[in-house]
């Protein structure tokens, strides 16, 4: 379902880096309030976490947009543990020392046109509306763009397609853990689909309740979710050269 609606791009270029900055004033500024529009006259919101050019490989930023209309969607950023911190203990502290290659995911979201009419979850996903045995509407309306795009699974759907380009990365990369500081909420939908998460350290108040998860990547690979995702994620960089030439489009 996945591949046949949207595609995913690493932001290796600074073009690509500005959407990705744009798509998060979206979501963080301008529809949830999280952080302050004025600091982003440019409407670029990022922080010291994110790459300062194109050789910094401290973080990594992905993108997803709609095929049919080329309209960018969500975004997802991925940092590298440095062997000091990340990103989430700023506000909370890990039970654990980190002693393997890991990530963090951040900046998860999506825009709001994709997550009508569920604008009080920042990532979109009404959790009561995900099971996995709820009828696909998708699938049994085929073609039906409008009905495929008012599902409830499309939201959730796209978490996983940024998450099967994260495990993508996170292989060729040597990436062992990831964490990730969330609701309770979107722990949940997790679990459902069968992933083992783990909390890793206390809760607290950041936007909300949260608190810090960890996932194995050997074990986020085992998952069978990933039979339905067939595409790897693409590079910016080569989109605007096929854009360019219209030669295809190289895969990360």
């Amino acid at each position: 379902m996945f591949d046949n609606y949207f595609e995913i791009f690493l932001a290796d270029t600074q073009e690509g880096r500005e959407i990705h900055y744009n798509i998060r004033y979206q979501v963080y500024c301008e529809e949830l309030g999280y952080e302050d529009s004025k600091k982003f006259p440019d409407q670029q919101e990022f922080d010291q976490w994110d790459p300062k050019d194109d050789q910094d490989q401290q973080s990594i930023l992905f993108l997803v947009r709609l095929k049919h209309t080329k309209q960018w969607i969500g975004a997802m950023r991925l940092v590298h543990y440095n062997g000091h911190n990340l990103p989430l203990e700023e506000n909370t502290s890990l039970n654990h020392a980190i002693n393997s290659p890991a990530i963090e995911i951040s900046r998860l979201c999506l825009v709001k046109d994709i997550r009508k009419p569920y604008l009080k979850n920042a990532y979109g996903i009404d959790e009561n509306n995900t099971d996995e045995n709820s009828p696909n509407t998708a699938d049994e309306e085929g073609d039906s763009i409008k009905l495929f795009y008012s599902n409830p699974k499309v939201k959730s759907t796209i978490i996983w397609g940024l998450f099967h380009a994260s495990s993508q990365y996170s292989i060729a990369n040597n990436i062992k853990k990831w964490y990730l500081l969330t609701n309770r909420a979107l722990a949940r939908v997790i679990k459902r689909q069968g992933f083992r998460v783990e909390q890793v350290g206390a809760s607290c108040e950041h936007r909300g309740q949260r608190a810090p998860y960890c996932f194995d990547v050997d074990e986020i690979q085992s998952n069978p979710i990933w039979d339905n995702f067939n595409n790897n994620y693409q590079l910016y960089s080569s989109l605007q050269q096929q854009e360019k030439t219209g030669n295809a489009v190289k895969y990360g």
